[in-house]
């Protein structure tokens, strides 16, 4: 597969792109350069989405992927077309794939693809009956998948900062698998001796002459179905799972980052805005209480001044009230002052007095008119009780003048006042700062991280329990009386046989990748150059695994590699996979550096990318691949070199030739 030429319409930092991107056989080679935010990954996605689509499914997704400086400008419509060769039974073709996607009038994206092959058109999109949209994306498909698998595609387009992943856990033994039995063509024996080892199943059923036997060993038989289906489902979510995981590792990274920035920044918004609330609820408090103050301004001010005033007066006269009050018999009825007259002359009449004619009720009259007598001599007798009372309330009253806490209070408020002027802009600045990225993906990769660790643990008693029922159907056997039946005992073999097959395969290209990955690992790999003896790959294709050993002897144990190490390893892996491999696509890495050190990334410019594919686009900023001293060392082995200009007032990245100012020869 060769990339011609990439176009794109309002993708991300585009507004428009056109790159010529064939390769010279003896010069296999892209440079593109740009800085960070420049529009490399774009260029990257621009590509990826052309191939297999852009997952579009929310108005939201549609707006963050159009190019900001379209809005309003050009019809909002991303457009993205691939130019591309391939053989096809052995037959050079050439493929022209476009998509486009829009806005439908319920503000949903919708997605129209058209590749042409030769001259052949597949086309559909949304108005396209099912039945026809169904039959074209199945070509379509086809003959992506014939150039360059969607699953494969990570192990050819990838970013080098995330290459080392793919050894943590068993994600390495995952790649050499789907590299041995898919991509170099062992899929199909294996799948062959399964169907074999069913039917030798079924024939065994058949020729059981004890129909307990039989059906237990047919009930066996089923059970191990349904058990290797479920292991099947299960294995595939838990490789969809580790997919998961691996493919949004970074963004994870950057959004859970992004998230605890935004957490603290909302945090302190919070935190502004309830002090925001406090002073409007001071504030209200405060005006309640000046307006009770103007309200009852006599009882605040008037009152206690009158009564400072009035004080000396006021305690004379009730202090002579008292003391009239003293002897003062007006309390009494007239009958309650007969009963207390009568009782007394009665006790003067028993101690031998002669008041036996005395009027009880002359007596009572005329001492109440004496008391009235008295009390009009008294000098305060005027005040009425009512009167007195209230004196002797204005008197002893505890009075509180408000006004000075009151002004100490609306000074204070004055300062907080002006001080939420400076909150409310800091507000409006820290939700600027707030991005309002959507973090559910957050949430659903911790999620897969726990789902992956279940679906371990899942796999590990599905393969035990397969195991057990194996050992049960292997103690069933034909009965000694049948007589031995040719067809059956052919096929009992055909399992073992398709089985070393494709073993027999996998150790034939298993030296040559082993040969291929020494010899690279000895010139790229910095760490342990021209010191690695073997490399070795499992024979077994159930048990895959991956090991280096020193010339010493000692294994090399690859979770002991630095990161950058561990980088080089996987992408010399990745390299010997797809030399052997029955694909034969381009290779396009991002971030071509990663975290090599100045000795690694010598070596892979010298002797890993030149060689690596007939066609390699490299995606790089200027301290990846240095223009002053790097450029050089891969020069004579590039056909084009753009360089990728960021203009920030038109958001929008344009192309220029040459890799950053420098021209290369053709």
């Amino acid at each position: 597969m060769l990339i011609k030429r990439i176009r794109a319409k309002n993708f991300k930092t585009y507004l428009h792109l056109d790159l010529d991107l064939v390769t010279d056989p003896d010069k296999p080679i892209v440079l593109i350069g740009g800085e960070n935010g420049g529009g490399k990954t774009t260029f990257f996605d621009a590509i990826y989405g052309a191939l297999y689509g852009l997952q579009l499914t929310t108005e939201r997704q549609f707006k963050e992927l159009l190019n900001a400086g379209a809005l309003g400008e050009t019809e909002e419509k991303i457009e993205l077309e691939l130019f591309f060769s391939g053989r096809v039974l052995n037959q050079e073709q050439s493929y022209v794939l476009t998509r486009a996607y829009i806005l439908n009038p319920a503000k949903k994206p919708v997605e129209s693809v058209k590749l042409n092959m030769n001259g052949t058109i597949f086309q559909y999109g949304t108005a396209t009956p099912p039945a026809q949209k169904a039959e074209q994306e199945a070509q379509v498909n086809k003959i992506i998948k014939g150039n360059l698998p969607e699953e494969l595609s990570r192990y050819f387009l990838f970013d080098a900062m995330e290459a080392g992943n793919l050894l943590k856990e068993d994600r390495l033994n995952r790649v050499i698998r789907e590299n041995i039995e898919n991509v170099m063509g062992f899929n199909r024996y294996l799948s062959i001796a399964k169907a074999a080892e069913s039917l030798t199943q079924d024939y065994t059923a058949q020729l059981l002459d004890i129909e307990k036997e039989k059906r237990e060993y047919v009930n066996l038989v089923e059970e191990k179905k349904k058990e290797t289906q479920r292991l099947a489902e299960i294995t595939e979510q838990y490789r969809k799972a580790l997919d998961y995981s691996l493919s949004n590792k970074a963004l994870y990274d950057k959004l859970k980052a992004g998230l605890d920035e935004e957490s603290t920044i909302n945090s302190k918004i919070k935190q502004l805005e309830e002090e925001l609330k406090r002073v409007e609820l001071e504030e209200k408090q405060y005006k309640e209480e000046a307006n009770d103050f103007l309200k009852n301004f006599e009882l605040h001010v008037s009152l206690p001044k009158l009564a400072k005033e009035l004080h000396n007066d006021i305690s004379l006269i009730l202090s002579e009230r008292r003391e009239s009050d003293a002897h003062d018999l007006s309390h009494f009825t007239k009958s309650s002052l007969e009963e207390v007259l009568a009782k007394a002359i009665n006790l003067l009449h028993e101690k031998g007095y002669q008041l036996k004619d005395i009027s009880v009720s002359e007596l009572a009259q005329d001492v109440l008119n004496s008391m009235d007598q008295e009390q009009t001599t008294s000098k305060y007798g005027y005040f009425t009780a009512q009167e007195v009372n209230a004196l002797e309330t204005l008197a002893s009253g505890n009075y509180h003048n408000p006004y000075h806490s009151l002004s100490y209070r609306k000074q204070a408020l004055e300062q907080e006042i002006a001080g939420c002027l400076e909150f409310e802009k800091q507000i409006e600045e820290l939700k600027s700062q707030v991005s309002g990225s959507d973090y559910s993906l957050v949430k659903s990769y911790e999620e897969n991280e726990a789902a992956i660790k279940d679906l371990q643990i899942k796999i590990k008693e599905k393969e035990a329990a397969i195991r057990k029922i194996e050992s049960r159907i292997q103690e069933f056997d034909i009965p000694a009386t049948e007589e031995p039946n040719p067809k059956f005992e052919a096929l009992k073999k055909l399992q073992p046989l398709f089985e070393e097959i494709a073993n027999t395969l996998l150790r034939k290209k298993k030296d040559k990748i082993e040969q291929k990955m020494m010899i690279d690992l000895n010139a790229n790999l910095a760490a342990y150059q021209d010191v690695i003896s073997r490399v070795e790959l499992s024979e077994d294709l159930r048990d895959l695994n991956f090991s280096i050993y020193h010339k010493s002897g000692n294994e090399i144990y690859l979770s002991q590699l630095n990161t950058a190490s561990t980088q080089v390893v996987v992408q010399v892996l990745l390299k010997a996979l797809r030399e052997f491999g029955d694909y034969d696509p381009p290779v396009m890495i991002d971030t071509v550096m990663g975290v090599l050190d100045e000795r690694s990334r010598s070596t892979l410019l010298e002797n890993y990318f030149p060689e690596l594919s007939h066609q390699t686009i490299l995606l790089s900023s200027d301290s990846e691949v240095r223009p002053g001293t790097d450029l050089k060392k891969i020069e004579p082995f590039i056909s084009k070199a753009y360089t990728l200009i960021r203009d920030k007032e038109l958001q929008k990245t344009d192309v220029v030739e040459g890799y950053f100012g420098n021209q290369i020869k053709s």
